[in-house]
């Protein structure tokens, strides 16, 4: 119940009926995305958004194995896009809204088996609702925007959402 009534308003923010094939919510960590994704906001993330459409400007989510080792999940901003000419393979480089730069490593090179997904929806505040949001402060600076997944059964909700819109 409260899922359905804290996504109902989302759906409205968007003006848009969300597709059968959303698959994931985001729960962002960091602010290195501000002003458009902030910490404790929800990204709905659509996985079958093909890496190969993707455009400059598109916000997208990745894996990332800089500084760690392990793979962390990144939401940020597609900056530019190459292709290397040895073998066609398309490398995308991004960036955090807030970030003065790309950072090597983290954003780039990004290739077709470490992109999740493209960002099509923001929620404000989804992680503070529902209390799966980071507590801490975090700048943004120079960190990647690090996303807390938060998997809900969107077929579900839709269904509450569009009962909820009609009122």
């Amino acid at each position: 119940m409260l899922v359905s009534l804290t996504l109902t308003p989302a759906f409205m923010y968007a003006q848009t009926r969300p597709q059968v094939n959303l698959n994931s919510i985001l729960i962002m960590a960091s602010s290195s995305m501000s002003p458009n994704l902030r910490q404790n906001d929800g990204a709905i993330v659509d996985s079958h958004v093909p890496f190969n459409s993707l455009k400059v400007g598109d916000i997208i989510v990745f894996k990332t194995y800089y500084d760690t080792g392990q793979g962390e999940i990144i939401v940020h901003r597609v900056a530019r896009i190459a292709t290397d000419p040895d073998n066609g393979q398309r490398i995308i480089r991004t960036k955090g809204d807030a970030n003065p730069g790309s950072i090597p490593q983290l954003d780039y090179p990004i290739f077709q088996q470490n992109y999740i997904g493209k960002v099509l929806y923001v929620i404000p505040q989804l992680g503070a609702v529902l209390g799966a949001g980071n507590n801490s402060t975090n700048s943004g600076g120079n960190d990647g925007s690090k996303a807390k997944v938060f998997n809900l059964n969107l077929k579900d909700v839709e269904m509450e959402s569009e009962l909820n819109c009609r009122r």
